[in-house]
């Protein structure tokens, strides 16, 4: 496939996001979620960034102040592995308008022992896109406070089908790989699945003023490294990023808060977007029977309407 544009940040490129918003932006503690916390502040926007860990959220936010002085930058705990620490969230931001809420944080597990959530997911799946899914849900009155709210959710191009390594293959009988279980099939599905919650919400969506829409930001080996070990963190860190099919983190910080709080996406809803451009996913990531087939699968694991 050729590779799309990067969106690469111009000379004062804060004054291209004209009015100011309020940004709940998940797992902005560090790597690319951090870069993008810093690139959205410049902009003069509101960050709430979320973090599981207390003392790097802080010390995420005392390094942005630092980049940033007088930056409106908050931070939330939040452990999307855990449904009473996503609705506590949820709770906190009662009643305030929330303008665009971005879906940046994942797990990519490592480890051949299939993991669970508090709440009995699998790890990979809960995290990626159920926890998401439920915290969304709880933010759409606060969506709806706002004029025009975005969800903004980061998927992966390696929910392709010939993408590397393992075969993406996501089986309705077995969502949570409870039986043959891999750490990167469990990545991949759950990045397929990122992209039909947001397709089958898009839809859900068209009588409110809130739209849904997904991207890759691109590879980016050196935040990738931060979940590798031995021989594969090393090329990670110092080989591949040199590579011209990989993406730095200030483009890919770029590419994310321009779909965020940009123009490129105004009067856009279920779209996916590659390196700061706009392209088809997958077939069978925009299969509508398996999109809604996911998200009514998902609700009903949630314990929610599947009415929206």
């Amino acid at each position: 496939m050729p590779r799309a544009r990067d969106i690469r940040p111009p000379p004062r490129y804060h004054q291209r996001m004209r009015e100011r918003k309020t940004i709940l932006l998940t797992g902005g503690n560090r790597g690319l979620g951090r870069a993008t916390a810093e690139v959205l502040a410049r902009g003069g926007h509101r960050v709430l960034l979320t973090a599981r860990d207390a003392a790097q959220g802080a010390s995420a936010r005392e390094s942005i102040l630092a980049a940033v002085p007088g930056a409106a930058v908050e931070v939330l705990g939040l452990d999307l592995g855990s449904l009473d620490s996503i609705r506590r969230l949820a709770e906190s931001l009662r009643d305030q308008p929330l303008d665009v809420l971005l879906h940046n944080a994942g797990v990519m597990q490592q480890s051949h022992a299939r993991r669970t959530t508090a709440d009995g997911f699998e790890e990979t799946l809960g995290v990626n896109v159920l926890g998401p899914m439920l915290l969304t849900r709880l933010l759409l009155p606060m969506l709806l406070l706002a004029p025009a709210a975005r969800v903004v959710c980061v998927s992966s191009r390696l929910h392709r089908p010939a993408s590397r390594g393992v075969e993406v293959n996501f089986d309705f009988a077995d969502p949570e790989l409870s039986t043959g279980y891999q750490p990167e099939r469990a990545y991949k599905n759950s990045k397929l699945a990122v992209l039909w919650f947001t397709y089958e919400l898009a839809r859900r969506l068209p009588p409110r003023p809130i739209t849904a829409n997904a991207l890759c930001p691109g590879f980016v080996p050196t935040t990738a490294a931060a979940s590798a070990s031995g021989l594969t963190r090393l090329l990670l860190r110092y080989l591949l990023p040199r590579m011209p099919f990989a993406t730095s983190v200030p483009s890919a910080a770029a590419n994310i808060a321009e779909l965020a709080a940009g123009q490129a996406l105004e009067g856009k809803s279920g779209t996916y977007w590659e390196d700061g451009a706009q392209i088809d996913s997958s077939p069978e990531s925009r299969d509508p029977e398996k999109a809604r087939r996911f998200f009514d699968w998902a609700c009903a694991r949630l314990g929610l309407n599947a009415d929206w």
